[in-house]
């Protein structure tokens, strides 16, 4: 563990290029960094897919937007590496956080210049690191490589910085502010290069379970939200005047009391607004993802199976896309041939736990 003079760190950069739940979990490492080095400037480079997250991201003073690393060919690769590269030697970063586990990332972090480069163990080219360890939180995990220059922040809770109160949102959306809102997304785990629809409950179930609410929760709003992929839209709109079908956005997400969703960046966007969320976990593992409480209270619920076979996603599954027992291309499927972990929870599971938390909010 090394001390770093404060004085030589003018420019900071996070390097989380994907995936939205990642980012989310990582701004107690931002925050942390901040505190540290209050005047310096922290930059983020992230993929376009990501990018409408950053304006909520409260320590962040500068966005770099990069596709680059996601061409599909190799020679677009390489030629938008050393056009990344370009672009961070301009801004002469001091240090850099990487929140990936890749020895390309690394040797583009050195190859920009940045003189203190911060990541996980076994990533080459970085000379401050921590053990990536597979049994602690990931928001834990992004504070633990700080350890490497000294700090040692407990607060590992995500929070992101609302932009409009929750009575301009509704109003401005069409709905009544008076009703609690239960915001549903039934979709994601489609990122840039990965397909894990696994982690989704039945749609028709969520279809089932909203007009479920429409009869015996008279008194709250339903945002049915859609996705930006076209296996995430919603065709089927007979619902009544108390459920709008939408496309789901941050703010809209800031503005529910309650959210609902699989285990997808819907849920850690909620979260780290401090609203509760209640979320079906299949083939990931809830002790890694799923949100948070603040200390002293439990408004995070999740909904899974305790099954032999789950969690089957891990860290070394995750990573080993040749493993062909998990992986179809850059498709994760369910080894087993049967996806019980999500086909096994039913509409009344997931209605009675609603119900509760509706309840609670109502008081």
């Amino acid at each position: 563990m090394i001390n770093i003079d404060q004085s030589q760190i003018k420019r900071i950069l996070i390097f989380k290029l994907c995936c939205i739940g990642d980012i989310v979990m990582m701004t107690p490492s931002i925050s942390a960094l901040r505190k540290k080095f209050p005047d310096a400037e922290i930059t983020i480079v992230v993929n376009s897919w990501v990018k409408d997250i950053t304006g909520y991201l409260g320590d962040v003073d500068r966005v770099i937007i990069s596709d680059a690393l996601y061409e599909k060919n190799t020679i677009g690769k390489i030629s938008g590496a050393f056009g990344l590269i370009r672009e961070l030697r301009k801004h002469s970063f001091d240090m850099v956080l990487l929140g990936h586990r890749n020895n390309v990332f690394g040797l583009i972090t050195k190859l920009s210049g940045i003189k203190y480069r911060l990541g996980f163990c076994g990533t080459k080219f970085l000379n401050f690191c921590e053990e990536f360890r597979e049994d602690i939180h990931e928001s834990q995990r992004y504070l633990s490589v700080l350890k490497s220059i000294g700090i040692d922040n407990r607060d590992c809770i995500p929070e992101l910085k609302r932009k409009f109160t929750q009575q301009e949102i509704l109003s401005n959306a069409g709905i009544d502010p008076h009703k609690k809102v239960i915001g549903i997304f039934p979709f994601g785990g489609i990122n840039p290069g990965t397909d894990m629809n696994i982690k989704r409950w039945e749609f028709v179930k969520f279809l089932e379970l909203v007009k479920r609410i429409e009869v015996e929760h008279e008194d709250v709003s339903v945002l049915l939200f859609e996705g930006s992929e076209q296996s995430e839209k919603i065709t089927d709109k007979h619902f009544g005047d108390n459920v709008k079908v939408l496309k789901i956005g941050t703010d809209l997400i800031s503005a529910c009391d309650i959210m609902l969703c699989n285990d997808t960046g819907a849920m850690h966007i909620a979260a780290a607004f401090g609203i509760p969320t209640l979320t079906i976990f299949g083939p990931t593992d809830p002790k890694l993802l799923a949100p948070l409480n603040p200390p002293g209270k439990n408004i995070h619920r999740i909904i899974r199976k305790n099954l032999e076979c789950s969690p089957c996603y891990n860290t070394s599954n995750a990573i080993d896309r040749n493993n062909g027992k998990y992986w179809q291309g850059n498709k994760f499927i369910c080894h087993m041939k049967t996806h019980d972990c999500m086909k096994l929870i039913t509409v009344d599971e997931v209605f009675y736990e609603l119900s509760s938390m509706i309840e609670v909010i109502s008081k």
